[in-house]
């Protein structure tokens, strides 16, 4: 783990497990699955209840603390980036990009269940241009390398990722696969009138 980390991480998370509501930090993404680059950035998930949410004013303060330009008011209200991506902080630490992410447990538990159920919901959310599929946050559990678990909560929902569920795979494919054709289709259409932009977006959502 410590190969995927830049040092000044371990300090970080020593301070984000002192602020009041924070249960539980996760590394995420590139750096948890091990196919990152030295400038990627850190995604580090706050997981909390929501019935005793994170001390946003001492989180605000402590980034502004670890940000190389000491920045202020780095730190959203909760729900500000919207439904799934539910806000956070960009920060920049030694040059590097660090990313919190706020991550309610309970919706994280709730979508887990789902998955098992086969049911997966897709969102527009900004940086995700395919949209948000829910089967992210299973995802997520599943890849993501607990840094702070002192409740055992990652460690209980990462036990409920595996195997893979049968109905999660099934639904996924029901969702999705018959919008490879269709958008394909419809892509033949935008390039014979010359809308380049259009038949390109097609061609990614085909993808």
């Amino acid at each position: 783990m410590d190969q995927q980390l830049p040092q000044f991480i371990h300090h970080v998370v020593d301070r984000l497990q002192a602020v009041e509501g924070i249960v539980a930090i996760a590394l995420g993404g590139s750096r948890a699955r091990g196919n990152h680059t030295p400038k990627s950035d850190v995604d580090l998930g706050l997981y909390y209840q929501l019935e005793n949410p994170p001390d946003l004013l001492a989180l605000n303060h402590l980034a502004s603390e670890l940000d190389d330009s000491h920045r202020t008011n780095l730190i959203t209200p909760i729900g500000e980036w919207g439904k799934w991506i539910n806000g956070g902080g960009w920060l920049r630490i030694e040059g590097i990009p660090v990313d919190f992410l706020y991550r309610d447990i309970d919706q994280v538990n709730q979508v887990i269940d789902d998955c098992h159920a086969g049911k997966i919901a897709i969102d527009y959310q900004p940086g995700h241009p395919h949209g948000f599929v829910s089967s992210i946050y299973m995802g997520e559990v599943a890849l993501g390398l607990p840094l702070h678990d002192p409740q055992g909560v990652l460690a209980a929902l990462k036990v409920q990722t595996t195997p893979y569920p049968a109905k999660l795979k099934q639904a996924t494919i029901d969702k999705f696969a018959w919008e490879i054709s269709f958008s394909l289709v419809v892509a033949q259409k935008a390039v014979a009138r010359g809308d380049v932009a259009y038949a390109a977006g097609c061609c990614f959502r085909s993808v």
